[in-house]
């Protein structure tokens, strides 16, 4: 049997420390350098755990606010990536997101898994052979047929008859496609007016007048096409570490123990506040003044914190 001396809380992780000069820290860094044998322990064979503290001291030095979060959630979120093998802010895999809690008074971490993410733990599985996500555009050839025999064809617009690059358009829908190593496949598109009425209906971050702000309105394409994909998932074989994020996704981690089910230790809650005008303009904005569900989060790399 495992003791509790042998599996930290938050509260023991919390409590370690480090001497500096006679006075002692405990920042969110070192906290997350002494949680490296717990965070070794929830990885699947193979994993390293150096690997994903330094992604995570990574991430603390380039997300504005990161480092002022609450540290629980901020190591919750690495223990749950710990657990799916996943590494945070690396290879569109998965991001720590800050947000103003206006109940506590401050920031907590939300882990949001990108598509990359998904389509990594898809895989898995071991019977999928390819799993992408597509944007389709006005001036695109696109074509969807339904029936015994699925069909999907899209020939993007790239050149005129002379050559030429042309523009693309507007979107107008996006997909995902699967191909299965038995030679079988499935598709899930949306078009752009589903995408939007989906985004209105569970986008969790919102102001008190129902405004959708964060990751949806910053990047759209990115959210658009992780949704697909976890649409799509619903018709793929069930992959345990697919079906455990898709639960913990865009989620706070309540408990640190390695061998909790992070489906069950993560919470979501509904970020209600407003955009600060000073926010959008990318400058920094004061906790104190900060309405109460404020995303606080930086632009996460090219690829979008899908």
């Amino acid at each position: 049997m495992t003791t509790s001396k042998q599996q930290p809380t938050a509260a023991t992780a919390l409590a370690t420390r480090r001497e500096n000069g006679g006075v002692a820290t405990n920042t969110i860094a070192d906290q997350i350098r002494s949680m490296e044998k717990q965070y070794q322990a929830a990885m699947p064979k193979g994993g390293e755990a150096a690997q994903l503290v330094r992604d995570a001291l990574t991430a603390l030095r380039m997300t504005k606010n990161l480092g002022q979060c609450e540290p629980a959630s901020v190591l919750g979120s690495l223990m749950t990536c710990a657990q799916l093998g996943l590494r945070p802010g690396v290879l569109g895999h998965a991001w720590l997101l800050p947000f103003w809690d206006g109940r506590s008074k401050g920031y907590k971490a939300q882990l949001v898994i990108g598509y990359q993410g998904l389509i990594e733990l898809a895989h898995r599985s071991g019977q999928i052979k390819s799993l992408t996500a597509r944007t389709v555009y006005s001036n695109d050839e696109f074509d969807v047929r339904y029936g015994l025999d699925d069909n999907l064809v899209h020939k993007p617009a790239m050149f005129d008859a002379d050559g030429n690059s042309i523009e693309r358009g507007k979107p107008i829908a996006y997909y995902a496609v699967v191909k299965f190593t038995n030679g079988g496949y499935a598709f899930y598109v949306m078009t752009q007016r589903e995408m939007e009425q989906y985004r209105d209906r569970n986008a969790t971050a919102k102001n008190r007048d129902g405004k959708v702000f964060g990751p949806w309105v910053d990047h759209f394409e990115g959210m658009a096409h992780k949704t697909t994909v976890r649409q799509l998932a619903k018709f793929m074989p069930k992959a345990t570490e697919l079906a455990t994020a898709l639960v913990a996704d865009e989620g706070v981690r309540v408990d640190l123990t390695p061998t909790a089910d992070p489906a069950e230790a993560t919470e979501h809650p509904v970020m209600e506040g407003e955009v600060v005008p000073d926010a959008e303009a990318g400058k920094q904005v004061d906790p104190e003044k900060a309405p109460e569900g404020w995303l606080a989060s930086q632009e996460p790399p090219a690829g979008g914190a899908a």
